[in-house]
C-alpha cells in the first residue's frame, strides 16, 4: 500500500476529500518525524512506537579493496509494533 492508495481508502471510510484526508495524513506523518528529530518517543496505543536509537561510530574496510573508512555516529528511527498490529499479522 502506498500513501496515496491510504489517502484514498480513509477518504473513502470517512467521507472526507481526498485533498483534507492527504493534508491529514501528511500533518501526521510530519509531526511523528519532528518529534523522533526532537528525540521523543512517539507511542500509539495498540499500533506501536516510534523511537529513535543510537548507534556508535565504527570503522569498517570494503571487502574488495581493503579500504578503511570511518562510519560516524548516527541515530536512526525504529518501530516497535503493538499489541493489536502483531495479533493481525500473525
Amino acid at each position: 500500500m502506498t500513501k496515496k492508495d491510504l489517502i484514498e481508502l480513509v477518504a473513502q471510510k470517512a467521507k472526507l476529500s481526498k485533498k483534507a484526508t492527504k493534508q491529514v495524513i501528511e500533518t501526521f506523518l510530519d509531526e511523528i518525524m519532528k518529534a523522533l528529530a526532537n528525540g521523543e518517543v512517539v507511542k500509539l496505543s495498540g499500533f506501536g512506537t516510534f523511537k529513535t536509537k543510537m548507534f556508535k561510530a565504527k570503522v569498517i574496510k570494503a571487502i574488495g579493496t581493503k579500504i578503511s573508512k570511518k562510519i560516524a555516529a548516527r541515530r536512526m528511527p525504529r518501530y516497535i509494533p503493538g499489541t493489536k498490529v502483531k495479533k493481525m499479522v500473525r
